[in-house]
């Protein structure tokens, strides 16, 4: 009986298989990471919708949307007091954010019984909370650092796990607005201090933003109202607006001074994300868009605007 010979690859045969399968891998990988990332994005816009319900719960409860900061303008962590007991329950200075205010609404209402509002959000008392870690607050896509590592934070105060959020009121059309500034306003429904019922939303919830995403890693803290809003017009320091001529999304250095500036904290990025091309927005009737980083600014500072009476068309 013949022996069976029994064929082995070649050389050649194996190297063209490896080829065809680095080949399919390649075409594979990208549409794996989109699937990915589509996901990530549902997650965030699901987080959003989260947080528009408890705005809209807090408003029902309260008859007003929370100020973005319990502290009025200009306040913010550079004048955290550490003299005395006193001072650290000085009201001025408090800077207890929105974020912090809705927590019952978000089923956290546990965290929130753990933080004293009689004192400021930075103190002691409340440190244990503000390094809590919050996933609804925060966008699947970031890939940033988890705590802020700003020198007013981590020396002024002290503290260096104070925990980030990913998601940021939308306050006025320019900084300057929020500056608080005599001959200035904040156009948006969330700002310091602020006491926004839906009556003042004249332009309509549906024209109207409320929430933006933000990388921000620094200026970021969610316990903290210091940097818990933004404006639609990154800052440039020239007269009269202080306003730069695009939208502010996706702008690096959308407020940097390069500490030229006293009792200030710099915030690379105002309204962004790491979702490519443009950041989710929450609306004021609970809609989540998401809208590109080249959007007119004339259209974004008409959406940030509660009853600015422009007409808004397609974006």
């Amino acid at each position: 009986m013949p022996k069976q010979i029994r064929h082995a690859f070649t050389l050649i045969e194996l190297l063209v298989v490896i080829a065809i399968i680095a080949i399919l891998v390649a075409l594979l990988l990208p549409a794996v990471q989109q699937a990915r990332e589509a996901a990530r994005r549902t997650s965030c816009k699901n987080n959003m919708k989260q947080i528009g319900l408890a705005l809209h719960n807090y408003q029902s409860t309260h008859n007003v949307f929370p100020p973005s900061s319990t502290s009025g303008f200009g306040q913010g962590v550079w004048g955290y007091p550490t003299a005395s007991a006193v001072s650290l329950s000085d009201p001025t200075i408090h800077l207890h954010s929105f974020a912090s205010l809705i927590l019952p609404f978000l089923e956290a209402g546990n965290l929130q019984d753990s933080i004293n509002y009689n004192v400021s959000a930075l103190a002691p008392a409340n440190q244990g909370a503000a390094s809590q870690f919050l996933p609804f607050y925060r966008c699947p896509s970031y890939s940033g650092q988890e705590f802020s590592n700003d020198a007013l934070y981590t020396t002024g105060v002290g503290y260096d796990k104070f925990a980030i959020r990913n998601y940021v009121a939308l306050g006025a059309k320019t900084v300057y607005g929020l500056s608080g500034a005599p001959g200035t306003s904040a156009e948006g429904v969330m700002y310091p201090g602020s006491k926004t019922s839906f009556r003042d939303i004249a332009d309509g919830t549906s024209n109207t933003i409320m929430i933006a995403e933000t990388r921000e890693q620094s200026a970021s803290v969610w316990i903290d109202g210091t940097s818990a809003t933004v404006a639609a017009r990154w800052a440039d320091f020239s007269l009269p607006t202080l306003a730069g001529n695009s939208s502010s999304i996706n702008h690096e250095n959308y407020y940097y001074t390069g500490g030229t500036i006293p009792n200030s904290i710099d915030q690379i990025w105002g309204p962004s994300s790491l979702h490519q091309g443009g950041a989710q927005h929450l609306l004021g009737d609970g809609s989540v868009r998401f809208i590109s980083e080249n959007i007119d600014y004339i259209v974004y500072e008409s959406l940030a605007s509660r009853a600015g009476g422009e007409v808004i068309g397609e974006y």
